[in-house]
């Protein structure tokens, strides 16, 4: 091919391409401009949009005075739908329900007492083990259990409806509830005998040594060193014997609550405890003893911490 017929040929292929290029650029530049368009139309809500006026008042706007179009009343706002039979409505006592109310309703007390007694072997399953009463005298006791644990519940429902309130009249419910338990006591002494009431007075009074107790079997069920029947039992007699002093003198956790906080009701694993548990327990079981220790002082300083509104002894900022 000669020189100058393939220079044009080239001249010519450039020329097109750039004419090809130059329409594609502009169709872009027309779809990115239809697609701007879209989106600015499709961001005004439609509350926005000009309504269109009434009938009525556009075609008498010129012919009525804009002093009567101002006194024209207004329509009033639709009133809201009628409530439907059947759905419950929330309570009106700050959200919380009637409890009384629930009571009366006998699936829901029914629902209640077995609940409790379910909670009664996390509690009492060491008791009802050593007594080995019969079954009907381990139902009696069950029975009085629950009636124990529900008369704090129902001198409360009876000091609400006679007006008292739990935080100024707290010595006065307090002594009701005492009194209110104190009679189912009575009942169990006089049911099943001096001996099972002292064995259950005996179990009621270690309950804090026993929650400490516990964790410990808890934590230490999974090693190669568990606790026995018998170290557990030890460690309960002489945590009742070498902490109550402790636990007296302990400053009470008032407006703490929540198992996050580790809770107030359990003795505190002091130094004499772990020095007496050495006679009995594996290095590793003292351990274990000695880090719920550790954990037990790392709670109670979160809780004083709460108590004193998060406040240390960093100086002030300036």
């Amino acid at each position: 091919m000669p020189p100058k017929a393939k220079n044009y040929l080239l001249a010519v292929l450039a020329a097109t391409t750039a004419l090809s290029g130059f329409i594609a650029w502009k169709q872009t530049e027309r779809l990115s401009s239809l697609e701007n368009d879209l989106l600015k139309a499709s961001a005004i809500p439609a509350s926005n949009k000009p309504a269109a006026a009434p009938p009525a008042i556009a075609d008498t706007a010129a012919e009525t005075p804009a002093k009567t179009l101002a006194a024209a009343p207004t329509a009033e706002p639709p009133a809201p739908p009628p409530e439907e039979p059947g759905i419950p409505t929330r309570p009106r006592n700050g959200g919380r329900p009637d409890f009384a109310a629930l009571m009366a309703n006998q699936e829901f007390a029914k629902a209640i007492n077995l609940q409790q007694r379910s909670a009664l072997d996390a509690r009492y399953a060491d008791l009802f083990k050593h007594l080995n009463l019969p079954p009907a005298a381990l139902e009696k006791l069950k029975d009085l259990l629950i009636e124990r644990q529900a008369a704090r519940t129902d001198v409360l429902a009876s000091a609400r409806e006679q007006g008292l309130s739990p935080r100024e009249n707290r010595e006065e419910l307090r002594q009701m509830v005492a009194d209110a338990q104190a009679e189912v006591d009575a009942n169990i002494k006089a049911s099943l005998g001096e001996g099972v009431f002292q064995q259950y007075q005996n179990y009621e009074a270690t309950q804090p040594q026993r929650t400490v107790v516990a964790q410990l079997d808890q934590r230490l069920s999974y090693t190669a060193s568990p606790l026995t029947p018998g170290q557990a039992e030890f460690l309960v007699r002489s945590m009742a014997t070498t902490t109550n002093r402790a636990a007296a003198t302990e400053v009470p956790t008032a407006g703490v609550s929540g198992n996050w906080t580790g809770g107030g009701n359990r003795a505190p694993i002091t130094d004499d405890l772990i020095q007496q548990a050495r006679s009995v327990l594996t290095a590793d079981q003292v351990a274990a003893l000695k880090q719920l220790q550790a954990e037990q002082q790392a709670q109670q300083q979160v809780r004083e911490m709460m108590r004193n509104g998060g406040a240390t002894n960093r100086p002030p900022r300036n």
